[in-house]
């Protein structure tokens, strides 16, 4: 782990991965493979989940300038790994964040963790110079949907998609402005999210 976390919740830090984080990443994939199972429909390979985690970029064409594989563990268990996020910023368009996982440990729905982790992710990343986040919803996945939408996140385009194992899905991409912007001038800066755009 770096020697601080890049933000702090009451009662769990939130680091950045590092190699050193891979053994208890893997554990995290065994004890929690509920998600990839939905998405792709197999258990995942813990090593190559891992890599994947600790690896994977978007695209360069979406101009974005940084991204960040964030872990979070309980000061009361600092030995496990109970949340993973990766986040990109500028993602498009300077100011737009892209949360691209945001997973809480099964174990834990429920129980607060996952609404103090997103609060202190999107303050973290206003502080940083994002105005605005998006990220995507599967079709199916009615608990993630309730958790965006009450934290003020709206639909803005659906896009279907195909996951590496052959698996296609429907994606309900959504957006949640950190300061006043329309629809429209969102759409204007991440044409991608305009319903017309490919």
């Amino acid at each position: 782990m770096s020697h601080q976390p890049v933000f702090s919740l009451t009662d769990a830090d939130i680091w950045v991965a590092t190699d050193a984080d891979r053994p208890d990443l893997a554990a995290f994939c065994r004890d929690n493979p509920e998600y990839d199972v939905f998405l792709s429909g197999e258990v995942p390979d813990e090593a190559e989940w891992v890599e994947d985690f600790m690896t994977d970029l978007p695209p360069a064409s979406f101009n974005w300038t940084a991204t960040h594989k964030l872990i979070a563990r309980r000061h009361q268990d600092a030995g496990n790994i109970v949340a993973i996020l990766d986040v990109t910023e500028d993602m498009i368009d300077r100011g737009v964040g892209h949360i691209g996982l945001f997973q809480v440990a099964t174990a834990l729905h429920g129980v607060g963790l996952a609404h103090r982790l997103y609060q202190g992710l999107e303050d973290w990343l206003a502080s940083r110079g994002m105005d605005v986040l998006r990220l995507g919803v599967l079709e199916g996945n009615a608990r993630g949907m309730a958790f965006w939408t009450r934290h003020g996140f709206l639909e803005t385009r659906r896009r279907q998609g195909t996951a590496p194992t052959g698996k296609t899905h429907l994606s309900f991409v959504m957006y949640k402005p950190l300061k006043p912007l329309s629809l429209d001038t969102y759409r204007l800066r991440v044409p991608r999210d305009d319903p017309s755009s490919p």
